[in-house]
């Protein structure tokens, strides 16, 4: 929400649903994409399904305490990690890693309609199960082995989230929008599985017009980038990751009404590029890496 609408007033909560989907096959190493894969039957798919439940307390209106207890349910079909000849599927779900942060508005709310920025700070916590196991068939019969670090719930390291966002008022009923996000995972490695502890980060921007004042209907339309990076901020860098990220074109619809607001997106990558990672630089190689087409994101929210 933009806007006045963009502030939650002193004593007063927001719940809020998020659901993200994904699908993805599309293999690439670097940003050059392999077909092959497809045409011969060797991809990877995954498909994940995020649900974030999100509570916002307004300490004052400038000041937001937030907590997002999010759960995940991934399923991962593949060829390698079995017999190699025969497709199977591996899955993993539950509580993912739960996120306590705040945000403080830098300008006075009262008097700050049109436009305003935000910083915010947070803890990630290692709920989630960072060495789930299924079972995967292997040449001499069903092993149960961890699932691969895409579909794991949680990473399994403490965490340090920094946010900002933003709007400003163009013309009338036209905004443009700035969200930024950015993931510290201190710790290098997750001890049972070797995978990697990453950082990730995200960027949104864009513009935002509302098409239906007196019923609250707005579109958007901005650019989105994502990824994880190929070496950390802190700490090392070592153990499975596969960095690199992807750039978007983000449309999206928000419906509000009174005090509750609909939004959906769907992010439609137009650039994604699977980096070297800190091994694959040492030893002269580089890795792939399956990226989505698109991601539907969405979120009902409530104040009350």
């Amino acid at each position: 929400m933009l806007g006045e609408e963009a502030y939650l007033a002193e004593g007063n909560w927001e719940g809020n649903v998020g659901y993200r989907w994904l699908h993805s096959d599309r293999h690439f190493i670097g940003g050059q994409e392999q077909p092959q894969r497809q045409a011969n039957g060797s991809d990877v798919v995954n498909d994940s399904h995020f649900i974030d439940l999100t509570a916002s307390y307004a300490v004052t209106r400038r000041f937001a305490l937030n907590l997002t207890v999010p759960f995940v349910y991934s399923t991962r079909s593949s060829l390698y990690e079995h017999d190699g000849t025969n497709r199977h599927t591996m899955t993993a779900s539950g509580l993912a890693d739960v996120r306590i942060t705040s945000t403080v508005w830098l300008l006075d709310p009262a008097t700050h309609h049109d436009g305003n920025f935000a910083l915010g700070v947070g803890i990630k916590f290692p709920t989630g199960d960072s060495a789930a196991s299924d079972i995967a068939y292997r040449p001499t019969g069903p092993t149960l082995r961890y699932v691969d670090q895409s579909i794991q719930p949680g990473d399994g390291g403490w965490g340090v989230t920094l946010d900002a966002q933003g709007f400003q008022k163009i013309v009338k009923n036209t905004y443009a929008y700035l969200q930024a996000s950015y993931l510290i995972n201190p710790q290098e490695k997750n001890t049972p599985t070797g995978y990697s502890i990453p950082d990730t980060y995200l960027l949104r921007a864009g513009l935002s017009y509302t098409v239906w004042p007196s019923k609250g209907l707005s579109l958007s339309l901005g650019g989105r980038l994502e990824g994880v990076p190929v070496t950390d901020w802190f700490g090392g860098s070592e153990g499975s990751r596969r960095p690199g990220y992807a750039v978007s074109i983000e449309p999206g619809i928000t419906w509000v009404y009174r005090k509750f607001a609909i939004n959906v997106t769907a992010p439609v990558a137009i650039e994604r590029n699977r980096e070297k990672s800190v091994s694959d630089l040492r030893n002269g190689t580089h890795g792939d890496a399956a990226f989505a087409d698109y991601i539907i994101t969405s979120s009902i929210s409530y104040r009350f």
